[in-house]
């Protein structure tokens, strides 16, 4: 869980979020959390879909992933490490349901 406090990376170059401008900046902001790097920093991922494929219908669907981000590149984005949290579904008078999981 500490991949991303001990990994090199060229300058100039992004293999992983912790190489990015927005995680130092963090980093920054929150000195007493980026001090301990076991902390787990997390990554909440939306994106919505038409559930019977047709974008003018009025039904959409938001599922919400949580991932973390402590892991190196390659596990970051593997499923089994993304955690559905909720849906967020919407109908036709744009009623909201959260659903969690």
């Amino acid at each position: 869980m500490t991949w991303h406090a001990c990994h090199q990376t060229e300058e100039g170059s992004m293999c992983h979020p912790s190489d990015a401008e927005a995680w130092r900046h963090f980093d920054k902001s929150y000195p007493d959390f980026a001090v301990e790097p076991r902390n787990v920093r997390l990554a909440l991922c939306t994106d919505g879909f038409a559930p019977h494929g047709q974008y003018g219908r009025t039904y959409s669907c938001w599922p919400v992933i949580l991932t973390p981000y402590n892991f190196p590149p390659g596990m970051c984005m593997k499923p089994e490490y993304m955690f559905l949290t909720m849906v967020i579904l919407a109908g036709p008078i744009q009623n909201v349901v959260l659903i969690f999981t």
